[in-house]
């Protein structure tokens, strides 16, 4: 839930650069570009917003198949079934933080390459929740895939994660290049 938060907030830092650059005349001839980021940041921010929500709404089914009756071994079964789709829900949920998240860094390398200098620490501050965001997401979906046992299911989600991370921080890695260069000037 923090981690969808923090990328919420990245994501909103994005829509507010890019919109405050809106209507600057030297923008002009960014202006459709503009607003196209403006939408995307601002529709991630809300499904990350929900995503608040979703997260702990996944662990609640984790927390009902605990709660199930194990007192004969076909209880035990239902209940170890129920438990196991609980935590690949759980684990589902900040995988989609993982991305929406890297996606908000997509927005923020995209920006900060535009932005007026004067809000350059806004995008770099975007970048760096939207990267925290994202680890925090990362080590949820890494700690609930040590109670599933489908080992088809680690794979693919250790693989998702690992592409989705590994871009992730090459995006953080090229808006901090941007603002090192940015702050040196």
């Amino acid at each position: 839930s923090v981690s969808a938060l923090a990328g919420a907030l990245g994501a909103a830092l994005g829509a507010m650069v890019a919109n405050l650059s809106i209507g600057k005349g030297e923008y002009d001839d960014r202006y459709d570009q503009l607003c196209g980021l403006a939408d995307r940041a601002q529709e991630l921010k809300d499904a990350l917003v929900r995503g608040v929500d979703a997260d702990t709404q996944a662990f609640d089914e984790v927390i009902a198949g605990l709660r199930m009756p194990k007192d004969t071994p076909e209880e035990k079964e239902i209940r170890a079934k129920a438990i196991q789709e609980g935590y690949k829900s759980a684990t589902r949920v900040p995988l989609s933080t993982v991305r929406q998240c890297r996606d908000a860094l997509k927005i923020c390398a995209e920006i900060v390459r535009m932005a007026p200098e004067e809000m350059m620490s806004d995008v770099g501050t975007g970048a760096l929740v939207a990267r925290a965001g994202l680890i925090g997401a990362a080590y949820n979906v890494r700690i609930n895939l040590k109670s599933i046992d489908d080992k088809a299911f680690h794979e693919e989600m250790l693989q998702d994660l690992s592409s989705m991370v590994e871009e992730g921080e090459s995006l953080a890695k090229e808006v901090e290049g941007v603002m090192q260069e940015t702050l040196q000037a």
